[in-house]
């Protein structure tokens, strides 16, 4: 041990640590120098809800419907009766209102809420009675205004001219035959369908069956 020589190796460090924050001040200088002027923040503001929903057509173009599982048939081929097959979309539906003419309609400002069958539901329509349209059939599924599930509480005028009738039976919403926004019952037993489906231009709500104008027999 030499008499001073902690006081030198203390010297040392504080030293060595000086050079290093000096050296570490001048990289930050430099880089500073580098990258130029400080920019001023940006005055764009992005806001959570800046992008609108789509209108009615494009969201029902790419909406996804109820989950269509395998079933008892599923087993045949390897398959469990809870798989998923696939979804029952609204692709026909959309197709319709193309073929009908009413695209620019549900397109436009609205608002309205529309009761959309799914695929399933086509695939099962007999078809435009006599001395109906197809635009006929399909504005019996267009209300005026944008109305939740929950608002449905009473018979509906749809823009065809007729009204659709309400209730409630089951725990579920129809509309004549039609069920609004059906909840699956667990698993292997159907899909939820999609309802309360925000757009720019109103709502949509699906259901399981197409409706027709004066087809409906109010047996209550």
């Amino acid at each position: 041990y030499a008499p001073g020589s902690t006081a030198k190796l203390v010297c040392f460090i504080t030293t060595s640590r000086l050079s290093r924050t000096a050296m570490l001040a001048n990289l930050i200088v430099s880089a500073l120098a580098f990258s130029g002027p400080a920019r001023a923040p940006s005055s764009r503001v992005v806001r959570s809800n800046a992008m609108m929903a789509d209108d009615i057509i494009v969201t029902a173009t790419s909406l996804q419907g109820p989950v269509i599982f395998w079933g008892s048939e599923g087993v045949l081929v390897g398959k469990e009766e809870s798989d998923i097959k696939g979804y029952d979309n609204f692709g026909k539906f959309v197709a319709a209102v193309e073929s009908a003419g009413l695209t620019a309609t549900l397109k436009g400002a609205g608002p309205f809420t529309v009761f959309a069958p799914t695929d399933a539901a086509f695939a099962d329509f007999g078809g435009v009675p006599a001395g109906m349209t197809l635009a006929d059939v399909l504005k019996y599924h267009v209300v005026s205004g944008k109305m939740s599930t929950s608002d449905i509480s009473g018979d509906l005028k749809t823009v065809q001219g007729n009204s659709l009738t309400y209730g409630r039976r089951f725990r579920k919403t129809f509309l004549d035959y039609a069920k609004v926004g059906i909840e699956s019952e667990g698993a292997s037993k159907g899909g939820n369908y999609p309802k309360d489906i925000e757009c720019s231009n109103g709502m949509i709500h699906a259901i399981d069956c197409i409706m027709v104008p004066g087809a409906y027999v109010n047996l209550a």
